[in-house]
């Protein structure tokens, strides 16, 4: 019996285990990428996805750029949305944007920095941890914070709609995880 129980928590504990697509240096420029899976298995499923209202799908992502001796450093969220809506308009390069909604009530702008896609069923989306405008100091205590502070809702604003998507309960230690094991990887690249 005690054996079985065991077998069960380690089970379930490889569905949630996060793991990295890419982790690479680009060898011309030395920029470094890391980006965790949005899945958690195999391929790509609707169970993967972190909301109730929707289909959405979770990577947390990191860029070294080194860029005539000064270095930069990028967190950021990518999004893979499936809308099916063709009046959802794009999420365009410079203006399109999230706001996350911590569940301790504060929220985060956060830039898209991805080109624009205006695809007409799903969106690829990548988005710094900042305002557009705001600052490295902004990204990495955003980042700080999405280690600690589980995610309510993430609000997506295309050029046509602002959908908001709660996150299911099940997925809110997921997300986390996502940037435990980023933070775990950059630290051991130093």
């Amino acid at each position: 019996m005690k054996l079985k129980l065991l077998l069960l928590v380690l089970a379930c504990q490889g569905v949630f285990a996060q793991t990295i697509q890419m982790n690479s240096v680009d060898k011309n420029t030395g920029t470094r990428t890391i980006i965790t899976n949005n899945h958690k298995t195999g391929e790509l499923a609707p169970d993967d996805s972190i909301v109730r209202n929707g289909l959405v799908f979770f990577s947390a992502g990191y860029q070294h750029i080194n860029k005539s001796g000064n270095n930069t450093d990028v967190y950021f969220i990518e999004l893979n949305i499936v809308h099916k809506d063709n009046t959802m308009g794009c999420l365009k390069d410079g203006e399109g944007k999230i706001i996350i909604t911590f569940e301790d009530g504060t929220t985060a702008e956060c830039s898209q920095i991805s080109e624009t896609d205006c695809d007409p069923v799903g969106y690829n989306t990548a988005f710094a941890l900042m305002p557009k405008k705001g600052t490295s100091a902004i990204m990495k205590q955003n980042f700080d914070k999405l280690l600690t502070t589980e995610i309510k809702t993430i609000k997506v604003f295309t050029t046509e709609k602002s959908p908001s998507f709660t996150v299911k309960t099940v997925s809110k230690p997921y997300i986390m995880k996502h940037f435990a094991l980023l933070d775990k990887t950059i630290k051991a690249s130093l």
